[in-house]
């Protein structure tokens, strides 16, 4: 059978086990009715009965490092950083600086800013080489910092190679031999089509891996939790047990993209504001993503391939482009969300509640610079006391 064929076979058996791409099932999601407070399923091992806080991720720490559990696929693993996007909100802030600097935090800093420049370039204090944060280091260094250790690299990027080099790259000391830039080509109606069409047109540069790391410039991202998750993934290798994806999470009174399970701790799906159709007709929890998702290599694939199958057309018509029941359809687009709850539906999905709040404390517009800056400070402050002992 050729490879074509082959594949295609693969994603119709796929197709048997998966309902939509943009919210679970009506039954399923029934069952999820009572979830509220139910604990997520995680069979690798047993979580800590305790509330998440900075001791129990270190004891988790230990407990997995005791059990080598860095997995034997370690060297397989991948990462993908998303830093082209600089967001409307972003330039909104960068204009009102202009007119009044000191009305905003590091607002003759933003003055200057380029308003065509990734919003990673930004640049904010330095706490991964000093606790003080007295120097300057571009904002997408911390997400490139928490996947560091990981061998292999991609950035999606719209241009700016050189900047990013040498305002994030350098001050890592990054050998550049691990890095690869990739530029996502724009979609039929002329925009770029979302971080999950982005991962499908660079599948050729990650489908020989194990697992891919995926996560965003400009979040406070925790090379502590990368850490975890990927130990995680680990002992599910161990165990045998089928899974897709990992997905961080933390408890917060007021989740920004809540996490909706099912009575048997299974997730029910996933919600963000661009797929506002796929709310799950489910009561969701006071669980949020922070960002960062730990994927198998080969269920990233077939799921993008699937999706890709189902909602996408051909062409340069004016229904060319992606079309996923419940995201916006004047964005024509495909996040790894859509990858989740595809995900989801095929039960390979699993939410690991060991993150912080803070760990979702992006900057996405000037206002947000002061909890960022903190959030990283704790972030990396964290992340040196683990390293100590």
């Amino acid at each position: 059978m050729s490879v074509q064929m082959t594949e295609m076979a693969n994603t119709h058996d796929i197709a048997k086990t998966a309902g939509t791409a943009g919210a679970p099932n009506a039954a399923r999601a029934a069952s999820a009715a009572n979830a509220i407070n139910a604990a997520p399923l995680f069979e690798a091992f047993s979580m800590p009965e305790s509330p998440v806080d900075e001791s129990m991720r270190r004891a988790l720490f230990v407990q997995l490092t005791a059990q080598l559990l860095r997995s034997a696929f370690a060297g397989r693993a991948l990462s993908i950083t998303f830093l082209a996007g600089a967001g409307t909100r972003w330039k909104a802030s960068l204009l009102k600086a202009r007119e009044n600097p000191g009305a905003w935090p590091a607002g003759e800093v933003a003055a200057s800013f380029p308003l065509d420049a990734p919003r990673g370039l930004f640049p904010v204090p330095d706490f991964i080489h000093g606790e003080k944060g007295e120097g300057r280091i571009a904002m997408a260094a911390y997400a490139v910092e928490a996947v560091r250790a990981i061998k292999e690299h991609i950035l999606v990027v719209r241009g700016w190679e050189r900047e990013i080099e040498a305002q994030v790259l350098n001050p890592l000391e990054m050998p550049h031999s691990r890095i690869a830039f990739f530029t996502q080509k724009e979609g039929p109606d002329g925009q770029v089509s979302g971080h999950g069409d982005a991962a499908l047109q660079c599948m050729s540069l990650w489908q020989n891996a194990r697992y891919v790391v995926t996560n965003f410039a400009g979040d406070a991202n925790s090379p502590l939790t990368v850490e975890l998750a990927l130990r995680a993934f680990a002992a599910f290798d161990a165990k045998g047990i089928e899974i897709g994806v990992i997905i961080p999470v933390a408890m917060t009174e007021k989740p920004a993209y809540p996490v909706f399970l099912e009575e048997n701790g299974l997730p029910a799906g996933f919600w963000h504001e661009k797929l506002a159709g796929s709310k799950p007709n489910a009561a969701p929890t006071s669980l949020t993503n922070v960002g960062i998702r730990v994927y198998r290599a080969d269920w990233l694939r077939r799921a993008l391939l699937l999706l890709k199958e189902r909602y996408y057309v051909e062409g340069q018509g004016p229904d060319a482009g992606w079309h996923i029941p419940g995201n916006d359809p004047s964005k024509r687009e495909c996040a790894l969300d859509n990858v989740d709850n595809l995900l989801a539906e095929m039960r390979l999905a699993r939410v690991m509640p060991v993150s912080l709040p803070r760990e979702l404390t992006p900057l996405k517009s000037l206002g947000e610079y002061p909890a960022f800056v903190q959030a990283v400070k704790e972030v990396q402050r964290e992340w040196r006391e683990i390293r100590r002992e």
